[in-house]
């Protein structure tokens, strides 16, 4: 099975991811994690992606496609795996069908958690609050806000256009947005967990 979880920050994509990850034991594949382990580790890429991350904006497309790229072909990852925060332009959506025509392998579902820009700023300021995280100052959501409406919304048009696009809504409790997504999962034909 393999799935992408869009929506905009905050909306509860690695909630869900880890979820799905226990259910139906496949990798979650987070940009965001693997971006800030990079930073952590001080790698090239963590180096530069520190700075952007900070103001709250994307990362290069070339960048996170090439770590998404390295992240597929993992075995663990060959069972399936759920995609969290990719794509999130065009070019990355472009680069990910790519990616995995070459393998056999497309895409089973998108899944849309949708939730308010008030609703994410409300949960990002708690984990900010909570976990302290840089990218979660209250600048930086604004500046992310902007980009997910600006560049993340074609791509959640584009696979609404071909099909494999199922909005959700991510504004309920997260038991409720779970049994929503095992829902949508069962419609497409995903294997019982």
């Amino acid at each position: 099975m393999r799935v992408v979880l869009l929506g905009p920050p905050g909306a509860g994509k690695g909630t869900q991811a880890k979820e799905l990850v226990a259910r139906y034991e496949i990798a979650q594949l987070s940009t965001g994690d693997m971006l800030r382990a990079a930073v952590a580790a001080g790698t090239p890429i963590g180096l530069k992606a520190k700075d952007i991350m900070a103001r709250g904006e994307l990362v290069p497309d070339d960048v996170v496609v090439a770590i998404v790229g390295d992240r597929i072909e993992q075995p663990d990852a060959r069972r399936g795996f759920i995609l969290d925060g990719f794509p999130r332009t065009v070019p990355q959506a472009e680069a990910l069908d790519a990616m995995l025509d070459e393998i056999g392998k497309p895409l089973d579902v998108v899944l849309l958690l949708q939730v308010s820009d008030e609703v994410s700023l409300e949960r990002l300021l708690g984990r900010r609050a909570a976990e302290g995280r840089s990218d979660d100052a209250p600048e930086a959501i604004e500046n992310r806000l902007r980009l997910y409406h600006e560049l993340t919304e074609p791509v959640v048009e584009r696979y609404r256009a071909n099909g494999t696009l199922v909005g959700v809504d991510g504004e309920q409790p997260v038991e409720d947005v779970a049994r929503e997504i095992e829902d949508a999962l069962a419609q497409v034909g995903a294997p019982q967990a």
